[in-house]
């Protein structure tokens, strides 16, 4: 490790591009598809208008632990700026999952290869479009077990626009198709009135969001339909601590609820506290790293359709993460870890170090 250090310090130069990349947002604690209040070119997947700042790169992320690796580009050209990125998870993948756990669908086909385009510009208002496609075919589909060998398909279609400008910024993101379909056993999973709705202010350093999505999965053929609901609110900032070092803290209030039709009802409440630092060791490292617990309000209560009400409190709530950022001039390196991600509990060494990478340059 001392080599590669050694190796990284002697080719840096004392530019220091933006950082940008889903191992630096969960260093910090954040969700890794966007902020909304620090900077990263992962916020385009929050709110679109975002590739009019976070524009002219190139980002790849790899990943052995909890997903694919994934990248794309984001450029400008004239009065626009357009791109595309390939690879990432897409949401609909959990709500299928849900829906056909409660179906008892035997490893579901799950829609991949997803590719999401954007286009967007400044009128004054910057705003921002996103179309992502994702899907899947197979015409001798086996399962993890043996329910049913044959033709499986899913297909998913979402769109999104952002504005935003000066201190505010909003966002829609409406899902257009949302389908699975297995002919051998006569069952169809479909998705309906996927939204989410989410925005921003920041005044006098703190930033208020807001953020509301639901989802309904739907299988006739079992009688069976999943209705989610997500609802998260809260505050952040920023801190400058010196010319090194600046401290990130939020907090927020999360309610979330899933209710199956003739079945369980649950519903949970809490509100997390993160604080997280970044800090600029040399002009080719920059250290950092984050906690996050549920503190005050942290419970869950399931309401069995037959039976009664489960009240509970989540143990082992706190989440710690660390990362560090080797600057290349224009690329920069990132790598995450921390002790909620199986494969990277804690481990820093040469063999294992940074489990998640991205790289990311601009231009």
């Amino acid at each position: 490790m001392k080599k590669q250090l050694a190796l990284a310090a002697g080719l840096a130069v004392l530019a220091a591009p933006a950082f940008a990349s889903k191992a630096r947002l969960a260093a910090l604690g954040e969700d890794v598809n966007g902020s909304f209040y620090i900077q990263d070119n992962r916020n385009i997947f929050l709110n679109a208008s975002e590739v009019n700042n976070q524009k002219d790169f190139v980002t790849y992320e790899l990943e052995n632990v909890g997903g694919n690796g994934e990248g794309g580009f984001i450029r400008n050209a004239g009065n626009l700026v357009w791109g595309a990125h390939m690879g990432r998870n897409v949401s609909y993948n959990t709500l299928q999952d849900s829906a056909a756990d409660a179906a008892s669908i035997d490893g579901e086909l799950n829609a991949s290869n997803a590719l999401d385009l954007f286009i967007g510009g400044d009128a004054g208002i910057k705003w921002g479009v996103q179309l992502t496609h994702s899907s899947q075919e197979d015409e001798a589909y086996d399962g993890t077990g043996t329910d049913f060998d044959g033709e499986a398909s899913t297909d998913v279609m979402d769109l999104a626009v952002g504005v935003g400008q000066g201190p505010w910024a909003a966002y829609l993101k409406y899902g257009l198709t949302g389908a699975s379909e297995y002919k051998d056993v006569d069952l169809d999973v479909e998705r309906s009135g996927a939204m989410e709705i989410g925005g921003s202010y920041n005044w006098n350093g703190y930033t208020a969001f807001i953020q509301r999505g639901q989802a309904t999965i739907e299988e006739k053929e079992n009688d069976v339909e999943v209705e989610t609901v997500n609802t998260n609110l809260g505050v952040a900032r920023q801190d400058k601590l010196n010319d090194k070092a600046v401290m990130f803290t939020k907090v927020a209030y999360n309610m979330a609820s899933s209710d199956t039709k003739d079945g369980d009802e649950v519903t949970s409440n809490d509100l997390t506290a993160t604080i997280g630092l970044e800090f600029d060791a040399a002009s080719w490292l920059t250290l950092r790293g984050s906690v996050s617990q549920e503190v005050l309000v942290n419970n869950e209560e399931t309401d069995p359709d037959a039976g009664s009400k489960v009240k509970n409190t989540e143990a082992n709530t706190t989440v710690v993460a660390a990362g560090a950022t080797l600057k290349f001039g224009d690329m920069s390196v990132d790598g995450v870890v921390g002790n909620n991600n199986a494969g990277t509990a804690g481990v820093v060494d040469s063999s294992n170090f940074m489990t998640r990478v991205s790289m990311t340059y601009r231009f």
